[in-house]
């Protein structure tokens, strides 16, 4: 029974990221800024502005109000190649978020080569964040990289953690 289970999850793991592969289209929505957090053009609802390929980040506290992640990955996890993720914070319309606090932590068999953790300090209400995150897989199969997101605003305080998961292929050399 334990089997069967194991064999859904991977098969289900499989799927999700199956839909946020690599494509070729433009993320024209967000432009660059150094190593601090990507943040989106306004001018769009923030559902608008972030990437269509994009998928939603699992959270045991769901992804509604204050905040929702969600992420793309560049290219597909090979076992001991750098694989360039991007994260988008997408928070609630009508929220006056006063700083946003994210700390990435990868569970074993993954290493994080990008910050641990990033801050934003009063974002424009609308605007989807993104932040690019790089990892290396160390062993094949279902690696976990967990996001535990810390929002303020209207004077309280909640905290989120996601769980972003990652299938890694053997090393094709």
């Amino acid at each position: 029974m334990l089997k069967k289970l194991e064999s859904a999850s991977v098969v289900v793991l499989s799927m999700l990221l199956c839909a946020c592969g690599a494509s070729n289209a433009s993320f024209d929505a967000v432009k660059t800024l150094s190593s601090t957090p990507r943040h989106a053009k306004t001018g769009a609802p923030p559902d608008d502005s972030i990437d269509a390929d994009m998928v939603a980040a699992v959270s045991s506290g769901g992804s509604g109000p204050p905040i929702a992640l969600r992420f793309r990955l560049e290219s597909r996890p090979v076992v001991g190649a750098p694989a360039q993720l991007v994260l988008a914070l997408v928070p609630t319309p009508g929220l006056a978020i006063s700083h946003i606090h994210a700390s990435l932590e990868p569970e074993e068999g993954l290493q994080l080569q990008s910050a641990h953790s990033f801050d934003i300090d009063d974002p424009q209400e609308g605007v989807t964040l993104a932040q690019d995150v790089t990892v290396v897989p160390q062993q094949e199969g279902v690696l976990s990289l967990n996001a535990v997101v810390i929002v303020d605003y209207e004077k309280t305080s909640i905290g989120r953690t996601y769980v972003i998961p990652l299938i890694a292929a053997g090393n094709a050399s």
